[in-house]
């Protein structure tokens, strides 16, 4: 006897669609970590109208056919980089980075100071990069370090920056820029005009940033960061000029320091905001404890909703909605499919893993402290009907909207204040691990409204709570309602 399909043998994995509702050719599909789906085909059906004398139904008429549905899962790093990149219909700003993908081929040679690469993959490194190296045979080599300079083939650092690799270098190692770094007492706080940082040799412009971005004030080793402990932390990117970083967002104390003897640090991710770029998947299912597989194709699949959850100590879950055109279920796999592992990054947790939840600029603590926060970004896609097909012929677009939830135990006035107010305020919220290359995903909603909550007292022995929905909407200044940051490595 055939075992029944258990939910433990089912694997989900996706693609994205050059056209609408069509699997591209020998589609390389990467697997999905879930913690559930319910995607389905759903056909829409009409009884005949026919009026017969014995009183019986003629026919149930097949007139069309829609798919989607929901996918649930938890978060982790890199496994939600095409998730937010559809939900928010934009693309990812990331910084120069190469990763080997055939043995001792994109990066094939390292030497005591040289990186040797593939031809053009050198050229957007730049000097004063800060770049972090992993996977590399030997592990004294895998460490951040400062380019000199670079050429299309080559990246250079200083003396002694490696110990010579005699081995291949294998599929996986990597060279990603995650900041850059100034001369000693080259880089500045300054508060007189707005606080910032200012340089006199480094030009900002040259370093790949965005108005917008989070970046990392400060290193850990010695003389990389700021002698005034309150300059160092997390800012936000106002405005970029040569010699002038401005800074609409900054670290509680941040205060002018020269930076005297100082090399200091400044760490950056990868960016991405809403626009209006939108794509589609297939979506394949396969249901493997069948003999043979079932393999289920979901086509023109296109990401509505995204919402995620971030409960007090529990997993950081977060689930999104596709609607999409047809679907096909056969007994072989489409041609040429081929796999692509999904990322192995640990799961994020809401405990030690919150590296900070900001409210109007500063972080939300005592005595407010939060008890779980949520959002939801929905696109109001609908699907496009016609005459002469019986699926979707494409999907349209529509508002995007980002609403949510702040609860909080109600420690004081302050944000129910708000709520009575409807002041224009902002949250952001980082979650990130603290082991490993502290690799972190940073949310930002830099204008937002309270659009509601009042403290509820739900009876003896319990706290009192304020549960906060919250409206983003578009910053006047920056032109965007949302912005992830996503943190390869941070000190």
């Amino acid at each position: 006897m055939a075992d029944l399909q258990s939910t433990n043998r089912v694997a989900l994995a996706k693609v994205r669609e050059a056209t609408f509702g069509v699997t591209p050719p020998t589609p390389a599909f990467k697997s999905i970590r879930q913690t559930s789906s319910g995607l389905a085909a759903s056909p829409q059906t009409e009884v005949s109208a026919e009026i017969r004398p014995d009183r019986q139904v003629t026919d149930l008429i097949l007139v069309g056919m829609q798919a989607g549905g929901d996918i649930g899962g938890e978060l982790s790093f890199r496994s939600v980089d095409d998730d937010f990149e559809e939900a928010l219909q934009g693309t990812w700003s990331s910084k120069p980075s190469i990763e080997v993908v055939t043995l001792d081929t994109q990066i094939s040679d390292v030497s005591a100071t040289t990186l040797t690469v593939a031809a053009g993959l050198g050229t957007p490194f730049k000097a004063n990069h800060l770049v972090v190296l992993t996977g590399l045979p030997t592990a004294a080599n895998n460490k951040v370090a400062k380019v000199s300079s670079a050429t299309s083939t080559t990246i250079v650092f200083p003396a002694s920056t490696f110990v010579a690799e005699t081995a291949p270098i294998p599929v996986g190692a990597a060279a990603r820029v995650v900041g850059f770094a100034g001369a000693s007492a080259d880089i500045a706080a300054v508060t007189i005009g707005g606080n910032a940082l200012a340089s006199t040799i480094l030009d900002f412009t040259t370093l790949g940033l965005h108005v917008g971005e989070w970046i990392r004030i400060g290193g850990t080793t010695a003389n990389s960061f700021f002698a005034t402990a309150g300059t160092n932390g997390w800012a936000r990117i106002a405005a970029i000029s040569a010699n002038r970083l401005s800074l609409d967002n900054v670290p509680v104390g941040f205060a002018a320091d020269v930076g005297t003897g100082k090399l200091i640090e400044i760490y950056a991710g990868d960016f991405l905001v809403n626009g209006s770029s939108k794509r589609s998947n297939t979506i394949e299912r396969q249901y493997l404890d069948h003999a043979p597989v079932t393999f289920e194709y979901l086509r023109g699949q296109t990401l509505d909703r995204l919402s995620v959850n971030a409960p007090a100590q529990k997993p950081a879950a977060y689930s999104r909605t596709y609607v999409g055109a047809d679907a096909a279920v056969q007994a072989s796999r489409f041609a040429g499919a081929t796999d692509i592992p999904a990322p192995t990054y640990p799961v994020l947790n809401t405990s030690s893993n919150v590296g900070r939840i900001g409210f109007g600029g500063s972080l939300l603590s005592g005595p407010n402290f939060v008890m779980s926060a949520q959002f939801e970004i929905n696109n109001n896609l609908r699907r496009q009907n016609a005459v002469g097909s019986i699926a979707a012929v494409g999907i349209g677009n529509g508002e995007f909207s980002v609403t949510g939830t702040l609860e909080t135990y109600f420690g004081d006035s302050s944000v129910y204040q708000q709520v009575i107010n409807n002041t224009l305020t902002s949250y952001d919220m980082r979650l990130g691990r603290q082991d490993g290359n502290k690799e972190s995903l940073l949310f930002d909603f830099p204008s937002i409204k309270l659009s509601g909550g009042s403290p509820g007292v739900s009876g003896k022995n319990a706290d009192v709570m304020l549960s906060a929905g919250f409206t983003a909407i578009m910053d006047a200044v920056k032109g965007y309602t949302m912005s992830v940051g996503r943190f390869w490595f941070l000190p």
